[in-house]
């Protein structure tokens, strides 16, 4: 499995959690295994790539409030609550993969979350989130 996929199946875990509103490390469990189980046993994730989706999936739970700030320091005439729910998780994946993914570059992970809103975000989520993931990227870039 690539990275690709990886990140593919990270984020369709981290999609989930505004559904859950209770937001505790059961529900979270809960809704990993619900789409663990929906797989086919020849798409589930193991080895290396079943470490990175875990530790994305929780570095995401973990950090939400920070992730959602730097995200909404960088939104012009929007708040987190008006945005898109697939947008709002391929920007938490990906800020998050900017700040605690060493081995991930900067543009790679834009890049990925670009590619990801192209599948299954809406006409507008590809640019809108290259805008704000390429000037949270230019932040990230300047204090390394």
């Amino acid at each position: 499995m690539s990275r690709r996929d990886a990140r593919r199946h990270a984020f369709r875990v981290v999609f989930q959690l505004p559904f859950y509103p209770e937001a505790t490390v059961e529900a979270l469990a809960q809704a990993k295994v619900k789409y663990y189980d929906s797989l086919e046993a020849g798409e589930r994730p193991s080895g290396r790539d079943a470490e990175y989706i875990d530790r994305a999936v929780w570095g995401v739970f973990d950090r939400q409030n920070e992730l959602d700030q730097v995200i909404g320091n960088f939104l012009r005439e929007w708040t987190i609550d008006r945005l898109n729910k697939v947008d709002l998780a391929l920007m938490r994946l990906s800020i998050y993969e900017m700040l605690c993914e060493p081995d991930v570059p900067l543009g790679a992970a834009v890049n990925e979350a670009v590619e990801l809103a192209k599948e299954y975000g809406s006409d507008e989520s590809p640019a809108f989130i290259n805008g704000v993931l390429g000037n949270v990227s230019r932040e990230i870039g300047s204090k390394r």
